[in-house]
């Protein structure tokens, strides 16, 4: 698969749809299709704030390859220091395959298969994952204004 590029502009317009869709009507409690639109508007904002940092207006081919789905990469390169930081490794909840049972582990470059698929996160747990990207993303939405 391909890397496609994007504008800035595109990355700042998909990160306010897809917040706007991440945030569960009120009352109500996010579940793990709002958490992955959540992790998808957070990863948007990441990278338009990178764009703004580096003064370009396209995300290439080569800066998706380097960060792919990696937001801990992203903050990283952001330099925006320890106090806001995604988990480094997940464990999801084991499966059996042919009769034996299956660790799923990974870094947070999983996460948003675990929720695209319906998986559950167990360490962190998926409210856990929630919140640092809640705080990501109350940081984006400063550095956006």
């Amino acid at each position: 698969m391909s890397a496609v590029p994007f504008t800035d502009r595109e990355l700042m317009r998909a990160w306010r749809e897809l917040s706007a869709v991440a945030m569960p009507p009120l009352g109500s409690t996010r579940k793990n299709p709002h958490r992955l639109l959540l992790f998808y508007a957070v990863e948007c904002g990441l990278k338009a704030v990178w764009l703004k940092r580096q003064n370009r207006a396209l995300f290439d081919r080569e800066d998706i390859d380097r960060t792919g789905h990696n937001l801990r990469q992203v903050l990283k390169e952001l330099k925006v220091g320890s106090n806001l930081s995604l988990p480094e490794n997940l464990r999801l909840q084991p499966v059996i395959s042919n009769g034996a049972l299956q660790h799923r582990n990974g870094d947070i470059a999983i996460l948003h298969q675990a929720w695209r698929y319906g998986g559950t996160c167990t360490a962190p747990t998926d409210n856990d994952c929630e919140h640092q990207l809640v705080a990501v993303w109350n940081w984006i939405q400063g550095e956006l204004k």
